[in-house]
């Protein structure tokens, strides 16, 4: 077998390897996703933050998304989604937006909006 084969055949392999990789980390991602569009420069962001992170904490990681506006790719995401204002939250389940939650609201709305929407579609799926 000549170098020219076994560099096809290592390529083959990288290539099938990477595919499956691919495959199984799509197979994996979560059906449903919490979407957090923000702003640093944003005032009610900065007062929302804290009550924010304080709820994620009981959610899993692997299924929030954040989307900075600073950003422009990010913010092209956060105007597909529909976002109007900062802080918005949007709850998308299978790739489309199932409901969102905007501004700087209580800790209660925010846990109220959550165990609507994501409590139920996480206990369908897992």
């Amino acid at each position: 077998m000549g170098i020219k084969q076994v560099w096809l055949w290592l390529t083959l392999v990288i290539v099938l390897l990477l595919t499956a990789v691919t495959a199984w980390s799509a197979s994996r991602s979560p059906e449903i996703k919490i979407v957090y569009v923000y702003s640093d420069s944003c005032g009610y962001c900065t007062s929302f933050g804290p009550t924010f992170e304080k709820v994620m904490q009981e959610y899993p990681t692997d299924i929030l998304d954040r989307l900075d506006i600073n950003k422009k790719q990010e913010l092209d995401e956060a105007l597909n989604l529909g976002a109007e204002a900062t802080p918005t939250i949007f709850i998308v389940e299978k790739g489309q937006v199932k409901d969102k939650l905007e501004g700087d609201v209580p800790e209660h709305h925010l846990r109220e909006f959550l165990q609507k929407n994501i409590n139920e579609s996480l206990s369908k799926n897992g």
